[in-house]
């Protein structure tokens, strides 16, 4: 949720801090017509968020209206900055027209959010995550107001100054980056991958805000130091006291951003006995128990030579199951009035490593054979692929537990050109022997594709259309997938595609509908679950993938598999 939040307060940030500055300038200046005109905004920005949010949501043109809004904001900030230095009346309607403006391109953003996490996915984690992020901007925005107010009138200006500089080129840099993301400039994709890791949602852009309290309060404070240093007098009663409420100010702001962490320890999550543990020493399959008992939806455990007998609980509740090479991911969803989705990665000895919150409900999982790296797939809108849906899937460090990345980040290419949609979404990771390789289904304008990824050049490339789920198999000579019987059906059948020829064909054994990514148990035969009929208890079955004969059950009561040799 750490992104989530990160995100959250620099849009707020980006939002409330130049009305901060503009209030305090027109206090400053006696305006008091602006200040009202300049609260009217507020207002109407407030009841504007969740309608512009949902606008914003189902648009087709996501990126052309950031464009268009940030070259608004560009081009009215920059005419009211340059009236305000030549001490001229500032009117009414265009304060107000600019407010709303400033706040509504910020804060529709958080209302769309906000909207998808509590209301289609309701889940608590997000919920919290854009409040608590909200609250403490509003705190710190509230802070620097309180301390513009006692400031000096150099001390002020200087402050203000600086503030005016980052926030006209932060806005000039972001409408060049989305115009880029439009395609409305030349070399567009070039122009769009050199300034991403600055735009709004990249690795330094959604950070950059906090510059925008920050530097002007460092340039307050080293103004007011330097007169009290000279013994000149204070143009405000109140300056001497600026130091103590700057210090306390970045206190409160270092100790809620530094407690708001990704990651919690998960205590007492497994507690495998020692029979479960000696059984992970022989070749084993792990999978999720589905029978209605007292040990339903747990991690479970069974020698592979008898997926069918003696079967050992390990404590831990999960979804979906990973494990390859002593790693594992379990994807769990805590059930209730709000749900609450979380990741955990333990070890060959089941014990828990680490443990963060998730986006959404859990639809993959899979660990790359040597270990090094995970994804996890959730839909953050949607349940289910057979209805509309949005998914976000994530690479795993599975040494670390860090995020490498989120495929919607990465390049993709098709037929030698970039290839690009606001609709991508992409689910199903199945890992090559090297784990910076990986294959995927991309879905987009109601057509899916399977497409190759390099982890380390972060570039995705799509191979043929029609494939959903893939799973490689161990000699990495064949990709098991289910395919869609009909371009509007929600039933898939089980197939397997030849590489590096891209052909494809059924698996004969089994006629069924298949919803899942299948699970090799050797590089002939391939392993899923299915449901039985008007009951929560699943079965993984076995099917060849040659034809050599019917499905049949493999483990009863049992959903994702990982064979482990």
């Amino acid at each position: 949720m750490v992104d989530l939040f990160v995100r959250t307060a620099s849009q707020a940030l980006q939002a409330f801090v130049p009305v901060a500055f503009g209030l305090l300038t027109l206090r400053r200046s006696n305006q008091a017509r602006a200040i009202a005109a300049a609260r009217w905004g507020l207002l109407v920005a407030a009841i504007a968020t969740i309608p512009a949010g949902l606008l914003l949501q189902r648009t087709a043109y996501q990126a052309r209206w950031e464009a268009g809004l940030a070259l608004l904001a560009l081009a009215t900030t920059a005419w009211l900055l340059r009236r305000m230095t030549r001490h001229r009346a500032l009117p009414s309607l265009m304060i107000a027209g600019t407010t709303l403006l400033l706040v509504t391109r910020q804060t529709m953003e958080i209302g769309a959010v906000f909207t998808v996490a509590a209301f289609q996915v309701r889940s608590a984690a997000p919920v919290l995550a854009i409040v608590a992020a909200t609250l403490l901007t509003l705190g710190a925005v509230g802070a620097w107001m309180a301390i513009g107010r006692r400031l000096s009138t150099r001390a002020f200006n200087t402050a203000a100054a600086v503030f005016a500089v980052l926030f006209v080129g932060q806005l000039a840099l972001y409408a060049f980056h989305e115009s880029a993301e439009a395609r409305l400039l030349p070399w567009s994709d070039v122009l769009h991958a050199a300034t991403e890791p600055y735009g709004p949602d990249g690795e330094y852009g959604r950070y950059f805000a906090w510059l925008l309290i920050a530097l002007p309060l460092i340039a307050a404070v080293v103004v007011t130091l330097r007169a009290r240093r000279a013994s000149q007098p204070s143009a405000h009663p109140h300056a001497p006291g600026t130091q103590r409420v700057v210090l306390a100010t970045l206190c409160v702001v270092a100790a809620l951003t530094s407690g708001f962490s990704l990651r919690s320890a998960e205590t007492g999550a497994a507690q495998p006995t020692s029979e479960g543990v000696a059984m992970a020493d022989r070749p084993h399959l792990l999978f999720r128990h589905t029978l209605i008992d007292q040990e339903y939806g747990k991690l479970s455990i069974a020698a592979l030579a008898d997926p069918a007998g003696r079967r050992v609980s390990l404590g831990l509740s999960c979804d979906r199951v990973a494990f390859a090479d002593g790693r594992g991911l379990c994807l769990q969803a805590q059930r209730g009035v709000f749900t609450k989705y979380r990741a955990i990665m333990f070890d060959r000895q089941f014990k828990t490593l680490a443990s963060w919150e998730l986006a959404g409900n859990p639809s993959r999982a899979r660990v790359a054979s040597d270990g090094r790296v995970g994804a996890i797939t959730v839909f953050v809108a949607g349940h289910s692929y057979a209805s509309p849906f949005s998914t976000k899937t994530t690479l795993i460090d599975m040494a670390s537990g860090d995020t490498l990345g989120d495929l919607e980040q990465f390049s993709t290419w098709r037929d030698g050109a970039r290839f690009t949609g606001q609709d991508f979404n992409f689910w199903g990771v199945t890992f090559g022997r090297d784990s910076s390789r990986f294959y995927a289904t991309l879905g987009t304008g109601g057509r899916t594709f399977l497409v190759r990824g390099d982890l380390a050049l972060r570039k995705l490339t799509v191979l043929r259309e029609g494939v959903e789920c893939p799973s490689l198999s161990p000699d990495e000579k064949h990709i098991a997938f289910k395919k869609r019987e009909g371009p509007r059906s929600g039933l898939w059948r089980a197939y397997v595609l030849d590489l590096p020829s891209l052909d494809e064909h059924p698996i004969a054994g089994e006629t069924r509908n298949i919803d899942d990514q299948m699970e090799w148990l050797d590089t002939s035969h391939v392993l899923y679950s299915v449901p039985r009929e008007a009951s929560a208890t699943t079965d993984v079955w076995i099917a060849p993938i040659d034809g050599g004969g019917p499905a049949r059950v493999l483990a009863p009561a049992a959903q994702s598999p990982s064979v482990v040799r």
